[in-house]
């Protein structure tokens, strides 16, 4: 089974509760079980500090959010101790930040710079050109991907089967 895993946390990407360890532990195991799982998170700053090699790829992402488009683009990388790709969906002035969610206070753009991640990932999966039976979704960050799945991408040949599971 193709597993594609959307989370805004994963270990030793970027973390700040237990999220991250699951979303790096699962992907792991089921690799182990002859599953094809691939992970996406944002590129945030501390990312870039993780310790593992971060490749950059040509490929770019434009999408909507709201009365504009934003582009970023995807870098790569695995979880360690694996060969699960980890695709982080850049996007700096999203992500470049000291904090991921906006420590103690939630920064005010939040939803847009999820709305865009939710999007970018979508848009991820139809480039890279990924046969994805299973995404994964997790936490609130993560929640417009079923709707986004059932509403604009139902009659994309890619997407229509493509089933959603989300937990948080």
């Amino acid at each position: 089974m193709n597993i594609a895993f959307v989370s805004s946390e994963v270990v030793p990407f970027a973390k700040t509760g237990g999220l991250a360890d699951v979303v790096e532990a699962l992907p792991r195991e089921l690799e182990k079980l002859g599953h094809h799982p691939v992970v996406f998170v944002p590129a945030y700053r501390q990312t870039r500090h993780c310790g593992l090699p971060i490749e950059e790829t040509d490929i770019e992402v434009s999408v909507v959010v709201g009365a504009k488009v934003v582009a970023g683009r995807l870098l790569l990388s695995r979880l360690p101790n694996s060969q699960v790709p980890v695709y982080l969906i850049q996007q700096d002035q999203y992500f470049d930040r000291d904090e991921l969610y906006g420590g103690g206070k939630d920064y005010i753009d939040n939803c847009e710079r999820f709305v865009f991640f939710s999007r970018a990932v979508l848009e991820a999966i139809r480039l890279l050109q990924l046969d994805i039976d299973v995404i994964h979704c997790n936490d609130w960050q993560t929640g417009l991907i079923p709707a986004y799945l059932s509403v604009e991408y139902a009659q994309v040949p890619r997407y229509e089967n493509i089933a959603t599971l989300m937990t948080i």
